[in-house]
């Protein structure tokens, strides 16, 4: 009878569960590659989150710490020893906003009758103290030396009020003379004086004018090797070597290079000694233009990954010289401000300073920024001058976070995925709501943004009792991880993460990584 014996066949068939991880996008917003090839720990959209070392994390919003009623155009910070104070000017005048008595009324005038509030602004230790320099082009130049404004002792030579850019170079202070190929410098120490002028009239090739000058060395400290950086409004950028400009013999000319066209005067950064350039072509570092063509510094930008991205919005806001740029050390943080011009988009880009992760945080309408205190202020032409990633809502307004995940065929270009469950995991601190979803095919797919958590009110030690009382619930670092239904298919997929932030305190959360158990069908057409 072994010949009746019914064979045993498979089932039919069904769709397996198989798994994937996605990695939290630690190498931040890419944007400048190709959609079909896949890159770890990458994302097409980065929105209110900063890439860390090990993951995402939704950002801090902006609390407001004054108000300037015509808007803020520029912040400057005077510095000496453990004091510092923070000025912001409108249009024609300057506010000591380092305590200000209400975050909501505008603060009396220090100094007034201006007629331009667009300042370039350094600190100098000169002759009898600490002082900070401020220039305008329009108006005298202004001393502030930690307790009054001042436009004396004058400069000599030519008219301050023509003077529009300041830096500081072997304890000298050097100025650029407002459209002109003029840079002017004081004898050793002095703030005032007889200046002595710097003619690059026959130094550029490309016409133009001075736009900003600054140190460069081949370390990240003050040395014999220092050099002078002169840098014009066409993007030429010439070297000069020296101690006295005064003097042939102790100055002279040592290189002069081409970069992309730079985008204003403050819209550069330090990076050891190091000057990273924001310009019509990206960010670049000065040591690349002295290494490569310049068709090539592209490749050597440091925003090479969001080139496109980057080039579009340089174009658009060409026209407005109010870039901005900031170092935040202590998050490791690096701030371009995009000048709003006309209907554009408000934001503003943040790089990791140790990974080199981009990201786009919206909302920010940036005029300026500034460090004091180990704290960033942003200053808004709206009027509001904020503290960065602090309080958990944009000045009371709700913000949203979003990331999108780089498209992944899991090693099946031409098969149809379907998506069935996924888990985030979390490290986090306070109460928190996310989202998350699959988009396919290269198009963005974004359900409702999730309700935002509600944080805890924690009681006071000697105040709150004792098996009642909250003390650290919600401070401490936990870990969550959660397995949700997702849908979706298609032959190329990613994964969408959304959290809605409004909270008093902002949000401690931190992605680290993504599952998904997935199944395979037929070939996509």
């Amino acid at each position: 009878m072994a010949g009746l014996r019914r064979q045993i066949t498979p089932a039919s068939g069904q769709m397996q569960s198989r798994p994937k991880t996605f990695l939290a996008p630690i190498e931040g917003w890419i944007q400048s590659e190709s959609l079909a090839i896949y890159k770890e720990a990458g994302a097409s959209v980065l929105e209110n989150f900063f890439p860390t070392t090990r993951g995402i994390r939704p950002r801090g919003g902006l609390l407001r710490h004054a108000t300037i009623d015509d808007g803020v155009i520029s912040l400057m910070a005077w510095r000496s020893g453990t004091a510092e104070r923070l000025f912001a000017s409108d249009v024609d005048s300057i506010y000591n906003i380092t305590a200000p008595a209400s975050p909501t009324v505008q603060p009396a005038a220090d100094v007034t009758g201006q007629t331009s509030g667009f300042y370039s602004s350094t600190m100098f230790a000169g002759t009898g103290g600490d002082f900070l320099v401020a220039v305008n082009g329009t108006d005298l130049r202004q001393l502030y030396n930690g307790s009054a404004w001042t436009t004396l002792p004058a400069i000599t030579g030519v008219s301050s009020a023509t003077l529009s850019y300041v830096w500081v170079f072997k304890n000298r202070l050097f100025f650029v003379q407002k459209d002109t190929m003029n840079a002017w410098c004081l004898a050793v120490d002095a703030i005032g004086g007889a200046a002595t002028q710097i003619s690059l009239s026959g130094v550029f090739k490309k016409g133009g004018s001075l736009l900003f000058g600054d140190t460069w060395s081949v370390n990240s400290g003050d040395g014999l090797d220092d050099v002078c950086v002169f840098v014009s409004t066409t993007g030429e950028v010439a070297m000069f070597a020296g101690t006295n400009p005064a003097d042939p013999t102790a100055w002279g000319q040592i290189g002069r290079y081409d970069i992309g066209r730079p985008l204003g005067p403050n819209a550069f950064i330090r990076a050891g000694g190091d000057l990273v350039i924001a310009t019509i072509d990206g960010m670049i570092p000065l040591s690349a233009a002295m290494q490569k063509d310049p068709a090539a510094l592209t490749l050597s930008a440091v925003t090479r990954a969001i080139e496109d991205e980057w080039k579009r919005q340089a174009v658009a806001r060409e026209t407005s010289r109010q870039w901005s740029c900031v170092k935040w050390v202590a998050r490791n943080m690096g701030i371009i401000g995009l000048p709003t011009v006309g209907a554009s988009e408000v934001c503003c880009y943040v790089v990791n300073l140790l990974t080199g992760a981009w990201a786009k945080y919206t909302g920010w309408d940036v005029s300026a920024l500034v460090d004091v205190g180990n704290l960033i202020y942003v200053g808004s032409p709206g009027g509001g001058v904020f503290i960065a990633e602090a309080g958990g809502t944009d000045d009371g307004a709700a913000y949203f976070s979003t990331f999108v995940g780089l498209y992944d065929h899991v090693k099946s270009p031409m098969v149809n995925k379907t998506a069935k469950m996924a888990r985030t995991s979390w490290i986090y601190r306070l109460p928190f709501i996310s989202r998350v979803s699959f988009s396919f095919n290269y198009k963005k797919t974004l359900p409702a943004y999730p309700n935002a958590a509600v944080h805890p009110s924690l009681d006071v030690w000697d105040v709150g009792l004792w098996d009642v009382a909250l003390w650290d619930a919600g401070t401490a670092e936990q870990v969550k991880t959660e397995w949700v239904s997702v849908a979706g298919n298609g032959f190329a997929l990613a994964p969408n993460i959304q959290i809605s932030n409004s909270h008093t305190a902002p949000p401690e959360a931190e992605l680290i990584s993504i599952d998904l158990l997935y199944g395979t069908g037929g070939i996509a057409v």
